[in-house]
């Protein structure tokens, strides 16, 4: 595949972060592609997100067909309760075909088990297993993982190529390259290591936490001392650069680093497509310096310095 470095990151779609008005997907879908961007990244955990895309999608299909991008998504994780999480060999089956009815196209070029971490090695077994069958039967293209904690997933990957007998695609994880935390930089040769060809890092916000002017979710799994400090980033972007959001300051770090295949960036309407694909122009333009860039980077990086290595305890899984 040849996928844009910029890969478009749909959960906004389902209002997770913040409202979208109905005529603001198609119009990011056709303006993503028109600019460069080639591929969608969603999940059926992520509300209506893959409804609204496919929706999207259908509607520029006249110009904008299937073969102008490729769709990522992922199977396993359904919900917020462990009832809600199902590797099993039948529901992944399922759900890809679920998936692809709901984005109106008979294969998925990228499919994760979605947030391994919560499920025993055996379902993750399962369920990887399942998505190279479907693989091999041409409904899905690659297979991957996806999961927040790296320490887990670099322990997991040799057990789930032993044991499945193929070597994962693609891996996935987020909030591991941004302004307050690098960690993936220290990771990323150990999972190459294990032959780990492509890997993507979403999420160069954190989450909606490194964002000037909407609020931070109130769901955002983050210790409250990193709370704080990110309001205290607002302030030094204020002071720093008038008139800057901390958002942007925090996607164009993240797009400086070159370590990964494609970063995973959520946008809500074209505005943001256009903002964004600004952003990677600038950063990646040859011998080019930002002053205002580098001075709120370095301040805002000497406030966050607590937190370069932290990884957050990722949220209880409701039994019930």
């Amino acid at each position: 595949m040849d996928v844009s470095p910029i890969i478009y990151g749909t959960s906004a779609f389902a209002q997770l972060y913040n409202p979208i008005k109905a005529h603001w997907p198609a119009e990011a879908c056709k303006r993503a592609i028109d600019l460069g961007i080639n591929t969608f990244d969603t999940s059926p955990y992520y509300g209506n997100s893959e409804q609204v895309l496919g929706k999207a999608l259908l509607s520029i299909s006249a110009t904008h067909p299937r073969s102008t991008y490729y769709l990522s998504t992922k199977v396993g994780r359904y919900g917020l309760k462990k009832k809600e999480f199902n590797y099993s060999k039948e529901r992944v089956r399922a759900s890809v075909e679920e998936s692809m009815d709901r984005m109106h196209t008979n294969y998925l070029d990228i499919v994760y088990a979605h947030d391994v971490e919560f499920v025993s090695v055996d379902e993750a077994v399962e369920a990887v297993g399942e998505l190279f069958r479907l693989k091999a039967e041409g409904k899905i293209k690659y297979v991957g993982i996806s999961g927040y904690p790296l320490p887990y997933l670099l322990a997991l990957i040799p057990v789930l190529h032993e044991r499945v007998g193929q070597t994962l695609d693609i891996l996935m994880t987020y909030c591991h390259y941004n302004l307050h935390n690098t960690l993936l930089q220290d990771y990323i040769a150990h999972f190459r290591d294990l032959g780990i060809s492509t890997i993507w890092s979403a999420s160069p916000v954190s989450m909606g936490l490194l964002r000037s002017n909407i609020p931070v979710p109130e769901w955002h799994p983050a210790p409250a001392p990193l709370l704080s400090a990110a309001q205290d980033c607002i302030k030094i972007v204020e002071d720093q650069s008038p008139g800057k959001d901390l958002a942007e300051i925090a996607v164009k770090f993240a797009m400086k680093w070159r370590g990964c295949e494609g970063l995973v960036v959520g946008m809500s309407n074209a505005e943001e497509v256009e903002k964004n694909v600004a952003w990677w122009k600038d950063v990646q333009e040859d011998g080019a310096r930002d002053e205002v860039q580098e001075r709120c980077e370095a301040a805002l990086r000497r406030r966050l310095q607590a937190f370069e290595k932290l990884e957050w305890a990722s949220p209880p899984i409701d039994d019930c």
